[in-house]
C-alpha cells in the first residue's frame, strides 16, 4: 500500500515534533502546517490523506480552516480529526457538526491516536464510475438523441449500470426522449448538493436516489432543468458536485451538456476518467463550429471525439467532414428521417424502437468505443 500523508496543522512546533515522531514509527508521511491558512493551502495544493485539526490557532482557528477545506472540492470527503486541549462538550460538538470526523483532547495518547486515524482511513472510497460528456457543435445537430441512445447502447453491450443527466440549459429534453413527463428532479436535487459535505454526504446521496427514475433495468436518469430559471443555478460547481454523486450510483454516466458554445467554460471531463462526444451534422456550420471546438480544448488532458449525425450514406460526406475536422470521426450515424420522428412522438428512443437498423448498428459501434477506450 502506499504510503498515507497526514497534515498537522498546529501552531505549536513541539507537536509537530511529537506527532512526526509518532505518525513516522507508524509509516505514515507527515506534513505540517503552525496556521489554519496555511493548512488550507496544503489541502489544496497537495491534498493529504488526512488532516490533524487543532482548534485554537492565530488567525483563523481550525473551526474556520475546516469549513474552508470543506468547500474545496479534495476536501469535501478528507478525513479530518480535531486536536483541542478544549474538552467542553460545546467545543465537540461544533467540531463534529462543523465538519470534523473525530476529536481528540490534549495530551494526546500515541496509542488512541492511531487508533482513531485507523478507524478514519479503514474505510474504502466506492469505486468509481466513468462519464461521457455529450456535446453538441451546434443547436439543432441531436445531441440529446445521441445521449440517450448512446445510454441505452453502452448499457446493452457492457451489461453496466448507465445513468442518464439532463444538464441542457435553459430547459432540458432528456424525458421527453423517454416518453416520460419531466419530474422536476433538477429543482429538488440541487438545492441539496449546494450543501453538500461529508456530515451530510450519506442523506444527500439517498435524497438524489430518490430523484431518480428507472427508465428499464439498469438505466436511471436525472430530468433536466423545468423552467428557464433553473439554468442560473446550473454551474459548473454544482455540476462537479452532482457528478460525484452520479459516478458512485452508475458504471457509467452520461451527460447531455448541450450546445458546447453555451458554456463559457463547457463541463469537459479530463482522461483517462471519460471521454467527450462532440455531435455534428454533415452542414458546413457544424463542421466548422466542431472544427473551432476541436481546437479550444486541450486535447494532451482531453479524449473529444466527433459523432456525425444525420449522415447520408450514399454520399461521400464523411471523407469530406473528416477531412475538414482534421480528424478521423468516431461514427457515422445515419439519418433516419421519419423512423426518427415517429420514435420521437412515440416517446421510445430509437435504439429500442428499431434495434435492427443500421442507425442502431452504428450506435452500438460507438457504445463499443467508448466502453473499450474506459476499460
Amino acid at each position: 500500500m502506499a504510503e498515507r500523508t497526514i497534515l498537522v496543522v498546529d501552531d505549536d512546533f513541539r507537536l509537530h515534533r511529537l506527532m512526526q515522531l509518532i505518525l513516522e514509527r507508524a509509516g505514515y508521511r507527515v506534513v505540517t502546517a503552525s496556521t489554519g491558512e496555511e493548512g488550507v493551502e496544503k489541502v489544496e495544493a497537495d491534498p493529504p490523506d488526512l488532516v490533524l485539526m487543532d482548534v485554537m490557532m492565530p488567525g483563523i482557528d481550525g473551526f474556520e480552516a475546516t469549513t474552508k477545506i470543506r468547500r474545496l472540492p479534495v476536501g469535501r470527503h478528507l478525513p479530518i480529526i480535531f486536536l483541542s486541549a478544549r474538552d467542553e462538550a460545546d467545543a465537540k460538538i461544533r467540531g463534529l457538526r462543523g465538519g470534523g470526523d473525530d476529536y481528540v483532547t490534549k495530551p494526546v495518547k500515541a496509542g488512541e491516536l492511531l487508533a482513531r486515524i485507523e478507524v478514519q482511513l479503514r474505510e474504502e472510497a466506492p469505486a468509481l464510475g466513468q462519464l461521457v460528456t455529450v456535446f453538441g457543435s451546434r443547436p439543432g445537430v441531436g445531441c440529446t438523441s445521441v445521449a440517450v441512445n448512446l445510454g441505452l447502447a453502452l448499457h446493452d453491450i457492457s451489461d453496466r449500470d448507465v445513468l442518464l443527466i439532463d444538464w441542457q440549459r435553459p430547459i432540458g429534453d432528456l424525458a421527453l426522449f423517454l416518453g416520460l413527463g419531466n419530474s422536476r428532479a433538477m429543482e429538488a436535487i440541487l438545492p441539496q448538493v449546494e450543501e453538500l459535505d461529508t456530515r451530510m454526504f450519506s442523506r444527500v446521496m439517498g435524497q438524489f436516489s430518490k430523484v431518480l427514475q428507472e427508465y428499464a433495468t439498469g438505466v436511471w436518469f436525472l430530468s433536466g432543468a423545468a423552467e428557464p430559471a433553473t439554468a442560473k443555478q446550473m454551474t459548473n460547481e454544482l455540476l462537479d458536485r452532482v457528478l460525484e454523486l452520479a459516478l458512485i450510483k452508475a458504471d457509467y454516466v452520461v451527460l447531455d451538456g448541450g450546445t458546447y458554445f453555451s458554456w463559457d467554460k463547457p463541463p469537459l471531463v479530463a482522461s483517462p476518467g471519460g471521454v467527450n462526444v462532440c455531435v455534428l451534422s454533415p452542414d458546413p456550420k457544424s463542421v466548422d463550429r466542431a472544427h473551432i471546438a476541436l481546437r479550444d480544448v486541450n486535447l494532451m488532458e482531453h479524449s473529444f471525439w466527433p459523432l456525425l449525425n444525420f449522415w447520408d450514406s450514399s454520399s461521400d460526406g464523411r471523407e469530406r467532414v473528416s477531412e475538414n475536422l482534421g480528424t478521423p470521426l468516431k461514427g457515422c450515424l445515419p439519418d433516419e428521417g421519419e423512423r426518427a420522428a415517429a420514435a420521437l412522438n412515440e416517446g421510445v428512443p430509437l435504439y429500442l424502437a428499431e434495434p435492427e437498423s443500421q442507425f442502431s448498428q452504428e450506435m452500438r459501434e460507438a457504445a463499443g468505443l467508448v466502453h473499450r477506450a474506459l476499460q
